[in-house]
């Protein structure tokens, strides 16, 4: 049995850019519809809305202040550049939203594996909205874990998870991110010599995919995972972004649906060696594959495929001189730093 948090609200929620909006809602519309397959597989779990001060263990008085004042607003409008949308009455649906991580993080002591599927707002900044992410979900649920768990996040969107990075960087929370790369994708950093510092110094590890990668590189990059065995968390969050799909709208990487599959198939065969509690979550996807693709995770995660799509190739061979090379760095840093 696994816990999908759910909420109907959750079909009228999207801080996307209004250009994909309905692409977001209709991905979480389709995926709740797919669940059905496997309902007897499911505990259906409804979240119970934030606090103001749940918010605050990431995000500034002053950001908190700036949400409420655009949820006021009578107009729809941007919290950032012209990416993240605000909406009146949208601080309540930021609640909902936070209240699923709080209430999976409940729901832990008794359940093993647990999926939030409108979650893993992973751009968002203390003071700052970003990337479609009012809120950085992920970042808070890892602070209040933090505080008595070792944690460690896996996050495999296909954009880098630059809130998450600066927020944890000096954090003991071990964060693993494999996400396209060139530079300039969005939001464009991500390097690998950025390792942490102070408490969270090599921990922090970045594995850059080229554009075009394939379903042999993200197995590739996967191979870091390894490091758990050293880390020995009892969390592990996964941020299962599957906008690295190769008919994501807003696509860069070249990932079929075996990807999340096997993501699913990496994550339970972890967590049985490793025994450590899941919290997992939707992330970005923007396409009409990203339903399939989500579905496909938890089958993974169940020992199940579903899913007659070829697999992709590209770029296998350096992302496992990638690997090669931070996993050189994460050991003799490792060692010094945290042992």
């Amino acid at each position: 049995m696994i816990g999908v948090i759910w909420d109907d609200r959750f079909l009228n929620i999207s801080f996307s850019h209004p250009m994909i909006r309905d692409i977001a809602k209709a991905r979480i519309r389709k995926f709740r519809e797919l669940l059905e397959g496997i309902k007897d597989e499911i505990l259906f779990i409804k979240p119970e809305p934030a606090k103001e001060e749940d918010l605050l263990v990431v995000h500034s008085k002053e950001y908190l202040r700036k949400l409420k004042e655009a949820s006021n607003s009578p107009y729809i409008g941007f919290l950032d550049e012209g990416d993240t949308v605000h909406y009146p009455g949208m601080f309540d649906d930021v609640l909902l939203i936070l209240g699923g991580s709080i209430t999976a993080i409940k729901f832990s002591s008794f359940l093993d594996f647990i999926y939030v599927p409108l979650g893993g707002f992973h751009h968002a900044l203390p003071c700052r909205a970003m990337g479609f992410c009012p809120i950085n979900d992920i970042a808070i649920a890892a602070k209040i874990l933090s505080k008595t768990r070792r944690v460690a996040i896996l996050d495999v969107d296909a954009h880098h998870g630059n809130g998450l990075q600066r927020i944890l960087y000096s954090d003991e929370v071990l964060k693993i991110n494999i996400f396209g790369y060139d530079g300039h994708f969005f939001p464009g950093d991500g390097k690998m010599d950025e390792i942490g510092e102070g408490k969270g110094k090599g921990l922090n590890l970045n594995i850059p995919l080229p554009r075009g990668s394939g379903d042999d590189a993200f197995a590739e990059a996967l191979k870091v995972t390894q490091v758990l065995e050293d880390f020995r968390p009892d969390y592990l969050l996964v941020n299962a972004g599957v906008d690295g799909h190769k008919d994501d709208s807003l696509h860069f990487l070249n990932l079929s649906a075996n990807s999340f599959n096997y993501l699913g198939q990496k994550v339970r065969r972890l967590q049985r060696e490793l025994n450590f509690k899941v919290i997992s979550y939707g992330g970005g996807g923007y396409g009409e594959s990203s339903a399939l693709c989500m579905f496909e995770y938890i089958l993974g995660y169940l020992g199940k495929k579903d899913n007659p799509e070829e697999e992709t190739m590209g770029n296998a061979e350096i992302v496992r001189q990638e690997v090669d090379e931070i996993l050189k760095t994460f050991y003799s840093s490792f060692v010094k730093n945290h042992s």
